[in-house]
């Protein structure tokens, strides 16, 4: 009687629960770090939008009562921005610090670990007249962009030159 060698092919039950306990370590390590400065950039990006939105509507309810001169807007630095006024002065604008309604403070807020960067703004602000539309666009036809950049990738808060409208992309 002739003997038939087997040949065994594929992996044993060990090399298999080794390599699948390798990929679960890894996108244990590798996946919430990635998605945890997505979603806080993400954040980010939203709240400037939603305080873009509060400049504009505090200049069209403050800023009605002081006519042309209560012109509300957000200065950018590199790293974050700051409410200001044009402390009821035409020719000087966003000048004077103007209390955040989250910190109760005319401190810049700091975007941690994100830089910032603008784009079709004169000077680095975003004003608003009393009617809410915006007054510090380089080319008035085009839209502002508040690029933010950080380990989750770049994040942009575009504004309408027409309406004001903060969304973010």
């Amino acid at each position: 009687m002739a003997q038939t060698k087997s040949i065994d092919r594929g992996f044993t039950l060990v090399e298999l629960v080794v390599v699948l306990l390798l990929i679960g370590i890894l996108g244990f390590v590798v996946l919430p770090r990635t998605s945890q400065n997505t979603l806080e950039l993400s954040s980010q990006a939203e709240q400037v939008a939603t305080d873009i939105r509060y400049a504009q509507t505090l200049s069209m309810t403050r800023g009605a009562a002081l006519g042309s001169q209560g012109r509300y807007c957000i200065f950018f630095t590199a790293t974050g921005y700051q409410y200001r006024n044009n402390g009821n002065s035409y020719a000087t604008p966003c000048t004077v610090a103007v209390n955040h309604p989250a910190t109760g403070s005319s401190a810049a807020i700091v975007l941690a670990g994100t830089a910032v960067a603008t784009a079709n703004l004169t000077g680095n602000y975003l004003e608003f007249d009393t009617k809410g539309q915006p007054t510090s666009f380089t080319a008035p036809a085009s839209n502002a962009t508040v690029t933010l950049n950080a380990t989750g990738g770049p994040r942009a808060v575009v504004v309408s030159p027409v309406t004001g409208k903060a969304t973010v992309q």
